[in-house]
């Protein structure tokens, strides 16, 4: 019994996100009324509220998804090349959540705490070539490769993936690496 009510859980989700969706095509997360998330999943609003409170909590829920996923992603991979490429491929294969995700709820967040912890796995001190010079700039030419690294991401999403991901994943790649010989 709980596999099966397990999975009208998770399909009636699937609804919600979808009908999300199509909503987020149309306008901004805070013009979005349950009522109308409601009518285009076709589900009542007391389903609606016997998992979320406000249509927010949908979007908060795939980005949690999509940083599980690149989680995964992470501790997969041996390098930080392996990384930047193995996540720059997940987010492709799902073009749909990544443009939401990264378009309608500013998915930077979501990056930036992969970020963090690529940072955990991979310390700096390890990836820079460290002289007493560039001691004092490590956390800034951190801070320039991550959010560089994000800006392109973005862009690259907001584009509609015109560039396949290895290209991405090998731009940034270079950038960081030319960065991390500073």
């Amino acid at each position: 019994m709980d596999l099966r009510k397990d999975r009208r859980v998770q399909y009636t989700k699937k609804i919600l996100r979808e009908a999300l969706f199509i909503l987020l095509n149309e306008r901004e997360l805070s013009e979005i009324t349950i009522t109308e998330l409601c009518k285009t999943a076709d589900v009542n609003r007391n389903t609606f509220y016997r998992h979320y409170t406000i249509p927010l909590d949908i979007l908060l829920e795939i980005e949690e998804d999509v940083f599980e996923k690149l989680s995964v992603v992470l501790r997969k991979s041996t390098n930080m090349d392996d990384v930047i490429l193995l996540s720059c491929q997940l987010l492709e294969s799902d073009k749909q959540m990544s443009k939401i995700v990264f378009t309608k709820a500013d998915g930077s967040g979501i990056l930036s705490r992969i970020l963090t912890s690529v940072r955990n796995n991979f310390p700096v001190e390890n990836q820079i070539e460290l002289t007493e010079e560039a001691k004092p700039f490590v956390e800034m030419a951190y801070q320039f490769g991550e959010k560089g690294s994000i800006a392109v991401i973005k862009n690259w999403i907001e584009n509609d993936f015109s560039i396949p991901a290895e290209s991405i994943a090998q731009m940034i790649s270079y950038l960081v690496n030319k960065l991390n010989k500073l």
